[in-house]
């Protein structure tokens, strides 16, 4: 399974737009969203998933103005928490926004989890915990790095990459 990756929105919808086309044209089947999206951009995000007859996952970050799902319903086609646990080709994951450092850490260290994708510090990365691999995508919106960029995973090869944004 091709996961497209992308994090740090921030509401802003170009910026989303672009993220997306450039992960659908890597021919990403399902989308994770590592927080900080935005109202108007997880509408788009929804939008995407209903269009494309896919799903996500998406993280709450710090920014997002619904600190719960409760507050902010997930619309169709997208599962909404603060930490979201889910299945792709029999790969266990989860996804977490970053800005509760020692929650992401301990989970990462709890040898539950193949990869645990996460946002916030707006650079992309890629770490391994025991055997757990968090990757970060970097900012689709607010490039730390000065490049906005995106990443995709094959769960069935391991194999990784960024893709910068125009």
């Amino acid at each position: 399974m091709i996961l497209g990756i992308l994090s740090d929105t921030h509401n802003h919808l170009d910026a989303t737009r672009r993220a997306l086309a450039a992960l659908a044209a890597a021919g990403e089947e399902t989308l994770v969203h590592c927080g900080d999206i935005g109202d108007d951009a997880l509408d788009l995000l929804s939008a995407e998933c209903l269009d494309r007859g896919i799903r996500a996952w998406a993280a709450l970050g710090n920014c997002d103005g619904w600190s719960d799902a409760a507050v902010r319903p997930a619309p169709a086609g997208i599962t909404l928490a603060r930490t979201v646990f889910f299945d792709a080709d029999g790969k266990s994951c989860a996804v977490m926004h970053g800005d509760d450092a020692w929650g992401l850490y301990r989970l990462a260290a709890s040898g539950r989890l193949d990869y645990l994708f996460t946002g916030h510090t707006h650079r992309p990365s890629l770490e391994t915990s025991g055997r757990t691999v968090l990757l970060n995508p970097g900012s689709a919106a607010r490039p730390r790095n000065d490049i906005p960029t995106v990443a995709v995973l094959d769960t069935a090869t391991g194999a990784y990459r960024w893709i910068p944004l125009e």
